[in-house]
């Protein structure tokens, strides 16, 4: 019924030869059922902390309080030629049977209490597709969640307004899974998340943004989107003013996102970056600052909405090279890459100038032509050693520098860049106008 991977299997056997129990639950029993593959598996054994730790002395401990050991079977792929492309194999989860907890209104709880059947365990587990658990003889299954997977159904156990009150994230989980594995929720569920989505004003802003993250790099993020959008949880998000004052163009173009968004490639920021370059700058930033991204998603995030336009007007060599020197590689290879994934959600006509783009960055990398300080043919110790300027100044100096190059990408030699430095120096004039393309 389960294809239980052969490590799962060992250690359920080395449990079960000490007369524990031990039963892999949860998604990744649900997966098998639904024919996906597992990459994570969960076990979970009547073993206490201490046993674990004697019998798997080589796991690493995830969680002393919770009694949650880690066990990593990956392994490296090679490709003919002997490139590494990547890894393969499972990761593995072993945890002492625990009971309910108590949820305080953010959504935490301190209090840990350890089981002793695996039906305890199972009822903590919030929906009936992942109260599930398979020992390789029998498939426990209290609640129904197998017929549930069988008709694509999210579903809490018991009633789901009662259960989103305890803990309010429980409504994004359901959300996220739909668009995970292309199921539907339950009316009820439904409903009861319209009724209540204003709890997880409650919930702490790091469980929402992971949730909501989640869903957008889901496979069917798009059923998640609009979810998110059809139970009023978008408010949430983005913040009722800024629903209130979205434009009709605003409205259409997250529409078409939700339909179209499954398109992308399942990339985090980028599908992000989707999201919010529906809408104006003004309107995006305070659901950007609001859900505390990480310090390179945020800039990437800000740059979304900030540049893309002024990327799709860079049509020449010197402007390619000035808009990501102003920016950086990193962060113009993730716009170059959205733009790309923007023309294919909202149907954009824009694929000549996004060729356009990869063919003069491919003919700048080939004629070596400076796009950065570092890569002009003189450093800071030239200029200091020349006399030109100080320590202080040779940053300043060598960013003018490349900006002239730019333009005239034939003129990075030493002796040429030496005499512009002096020129710069003595000529306040000739450095205001160092990025100026002259035409007659």
């Amino acid at each position: 019924m389960i294809k239980t991977p052969k490590e799962v299997k060992r250690i359920m056997k080395t449990l079960g030869d000490e007369k524990f129990k031990a039963y892999t639950v949860g998604e990744c029993v649900r997966d098998s059922l639904a024919g996906l593959k597992p990459y994570d598996w969960d076990v979970a054994t009547s073993a206490g902390f201490e046993d674990l730790t004697r019998l798997f002395p080589e796991a690493k401990v995830i969680s002393r309080k919770y009694s949650v050991i880690r066990m990593e079977f990956i392994e490296e792929v090679f490709d003919r030629e002997g490139d590494f492309v990547g890894e393969e194999g499972i990761i593995v989860d072993v945890s002492t049977f625990r009971k309910s907890s108590l949820y305080d209104e953010s959504g935490k709880t301190d209090e840990v209490q350890f089981a002793e059947t695996i039906e305890e365990d199972l009822d903590r587990r919030e929906f009936t597709m992942n109260a599930l658990a398979d020992n390789g003889y029998d498939l426990v299954d209290p609640f129904g969640g197998r017929e549930d997977i069988k008709n694509r159904l999210v579903k809490t156990i018991g009633d789901p307004g009662e259960s989103f009150r305890e803990d309010p994230v429980r409504m994004l989980k359901a959300i996220r899974m739909a668009a995970e594995l292309d199921f539907d929720l339950t009316q009820s569920v439904y409903e009861a998340i319209c009724a209540n989505y204003r709890l997880l004003e409650k919930i702490s802003i790091d469980r929402f943004r992971n949730e909501f993250v989640k869903t957008l790099s889901a496979s069917h993020a798009g059923k998640g989107l609009g979810l998110i959008m059809d139970t009023g949880i978008i408010n949430l998000v983005l913040g009722d003013e800024v629903v209130k004052k979205l434009t009709r163009r605003e409205k259409s173009d997250l529409v078409v996102l939700s339909q179209n968004i499954d398109r992308s490639k399942q990339v985090p920021e980028r599908r992000l970056g989707l999201f919010y370059i529906t809408m104006d700058k003004k309107r995006a930033m305070p659901s950007i600052e609001k859900f505390n991204f990480d310090s390179k998603t945020r800039q990437h995030l800000v740059d979304a909405v900030s540049d893309m336009a002024k990327l799709y007007f860079t049509s020449t060599k010197e402007m390619l090279k000035k808009f990501i020197y102003e920016r950086g590689m990193d962060r113009y290879n993730y716009l170059a890459n959205l733009e790309k994934a923007q023309r294919i959600v909202f149907d954009y006509d824009s694929e000549t100038k996004i060729k356009s783009k990869m063919y003069l960055l491919e003919e700048i990398h080939a004629l070596h032509e400076p796009i950065f300080p570092e890569d002009l043919a003189i450093d800071a110790n030239d200029l200091i050693e020349a006399g030109i300027c100080d320590e202080k100044e040779a940053d300043k100096m060598l960013s003018m520098l490349v900006e002239k190059i730019h333009i005239k990408p034939n003129q990075n030699k030493r002796s040429e860049l030496l005499k512009l430095a002096k020129l710069y120096k003595r000529n306040k004039l000739a450095a205001m106008t160092r990025g100026i393309k002259w035409t007659r």
